[in-house]
Formats: C-alpha cells, sequence, structure tokens
C-alpha cells in the first residue's frame, strides 16, 4: 500500500485541534480522538468530493483515471478552441472596449438617439444596469476561491465599500442631481438590491460545503441579521405609521411588497428543504456513502496499492 509523509505547519495543526473539539462539544458520533484523525478524515471528504466532481468513483483505476483525462482534454479542446488563446482573448477585450468607449463618446458627447445613453446617463441608470451582472460574475469567484483572497485585497474591497457609501451619502447632502440619488427613497434602493442579494444568497447556499450548511449562522451573522430585521421594522413603522417620507412606503401595497421580498424568502426558507427534498437527500446519502466507504456502484471501497 503506497504511503507518504506530509507535515502540518501548527497553524494547521491548532485548527484541527479546534475542530476536533468542537466536534466533541457537539456531540457528533464520528468526533475524530486526535487532530491527526480529523486531519485524515478531511481529506478523505474532500478527496471523495472532489472525484465526484469529476465523475470519477472513489479509488479509481489508473484507467479510469486516464480515460477521464482523455475526455476532459477533449472536452477542453473543443470548448476553448478560440477562447483558449490568450491572444485572442485580449484581441477581443480590445475591440470590445474601443466599441465601449465610441459608443459612450457617441452617445453622451454627439447625442447619438439610438444609443439611449443621455436619456439613462445618472449614476441610478447605470447601477440598475450593471448591478446584477457584476454580482452574477463576482459572486461565485469570491464564494468558490474565498480562501485565497489575500488580505491585501480584502482590505481593498473594503476601501471600495466606504467610499461608495461616502459617495453615494454625498449624492444627497450636496446634492448631485447627476447621480440619480436625492430623488431616490428607501423604496428605491430596496427595490434595486432585492434581486442582488437574493442572487448572492442563493449562490451562497447552494455553494456551502454540507459541514458548513449544518453548523448555521454564526454568532455574528446572527447580530447582524437581527439588526438589519430591527432596522427594517423601524422604517416600515415610520413609513406608515409616522409618514416618514424619505421611506418611499407610502402607497406600496402588500402586493408590492411580496413582489420584492419573495426573491428574499424563496432562497432562505425554501430553497434548502426543497433542494433536499427534489434530489432525494442525495447530498446526506452520498456523506454517509464517503464515511462507509461505499462507492456509487454501491460496492465498498477499498485503498488500492500503486
Amino acid at each position: 500500500m503506497a504511503s507518504s509523509t506530509y507535515t502540518i505547519e501548527p497553524d494547521e495543526f491548532l485548527g484541527l485541534c479546534a475542530l476536533v473539539e468542537l466536534d466533541k462539544a457537539a456531540g457528533r458520533a464520528d468526533a475524530s480522538a486526535d487532530a491527526v484523525s480529523k486531519a485524515k478524515a478531511l481529506l478523505h471528504t474532500a478527496v471523495a468530493d472532489n472525484l465526484v466532481a469529476a465523475g470519477l468513483p472513489w479509488a479509481p483505476s489508473v484507467e479510469a483515471v486516464r480515460q477521464r483525462a482523455s475526455e476532459t482534454a477533449e472536452q477542453r479542446s473543443g470548448r476553448h478552441g478560440f477562447w483558449g488563446s490568450e491572444i485572442a482573448r485580449k484581441r477581443v477585450a480590445y475591440v470590445a472596449g474601443a466599441a465601449l468607449a465610441v459608443v459612450l463618446w457617441g452617445g453622451y458627447a454627439r447625442g447619438w438617439s439610438w444609443t439611449g445613453f443621455r436619456e439613462n446617463g445618472q449614476v441610478w441608470d447605470w447601477l440598475n444596469l450593471l448591478l446584477l451582472p457584476v454580482v452574477l460574475g463576482t459572486i461565485p469567484l469570491w464564494i468558490q476561491y474565498k480562501q485565497y483572497i489575500g488580505e491585501g485585497r480584502r482590505v481593498m474591497y473594503a476601501a471600495v465599500i466606504v467610499a461608495w457609501t461616502g459617495f453615494v451619502i454625498a449624492g444627497y447632502l450636496v446634492p448631485l442631481a447627476w447621480t440619480g440619488f436625492p430623488d431616490k427613497k428607501l423604496w428605491d434602493w430596496l427595490t434595486l438590491f432585492a434581486l442582488p442579494a437574493a442572487v448572492t444568497i442563493t449562490l451562497t447556499l447552494t455553494n456551502r460545503p454540507r459541514q458548513q450548511a449544518n453548523t448555521g449562522l454564526r454568532p455574528a451573522q446572527q447580530a447582524l441579521f437581527a439588526a438589519l430585521a430591527a432596522a427594517w421594522i423601524v422604517t416600515v413603522i415610520g413609513g406608515y405609521a409616522l409618514q416618514w417620507s424619505w421611506t418611499g412606503y407610502a402607497g406600496n401595497t402588500l402586493w408590492d411588497w411580496l413582489e420584492m421580498l419573495l426573491p428574499l424568502v424563496f432562497p432562505i426558507i425554501l430553497l434548502p428543504p426543497l433542494l433536499t427534498w427534489v434530489s432525494g437527500n442525495a447530498a446526506g446519502r452520498a456523506s454517509t456513502a464517503r464515511e462507509a466507504g461505499i462507492t456509487p456502484t454501491g460496492t465498498t471501497a477499498h485503498p488500492r496499492s500503486q
């Protein structure tokens, strides 16, 4: 049986010990006795998950790996024949950037009516146009590769958020009419962010590992959601009972609220049980099978000697 030695760094060892203690505190039946056992269990789960994602059974044979690699190479060759070329991607990006610059210049400076840019020239209009595509293009990457995002980049993201918040506040206080913010009420902002927030929540819940999904929200996250819910309730009371005009709630019926909030309620409350029911609890059964060492064909998997 082939074996290898791996050196665990001190911070990794501390993390493993912490997971062991948490498992014991939670009373899990499969709680590892020590950090080494926990490391083996995590490695087993990670390898099994990645093999399933690659379309391979546990402990695949050399022939199966070679066949799958050949199929993957053929698929990549057919799918990325053009886009796989870095030169081609750069050329397309340059052409698209130049075309966008020309259209922006023509729409705003020359008044090309067919662009519709002058009628939608405020920052608010561009937010409505770009917010959802940006969310769809970035959130999945942040979820999938969040462990590789460095501290410096996280600080940069935080600085951008702070700068954007200051810009929005300035748009109201100065006011900056070209931003389109002074005319917008709280209702408009809620409507703007409802769908991107629903997409973000859905992607986050559907991409969370099963182990994390079972642990629920962290205390800090629970406190944040509770604070947001309390603040929203205050604005609802103020908007309808105290006639706070800045909320923009007056005139909006229950139907309007349902139309806005259902995309948010669905992924948070209905999506997890719905996914479990539709798949027949496939995730739970797959995890149980991996722990029992059973492959998708129903046979018991044993380590192979290479």
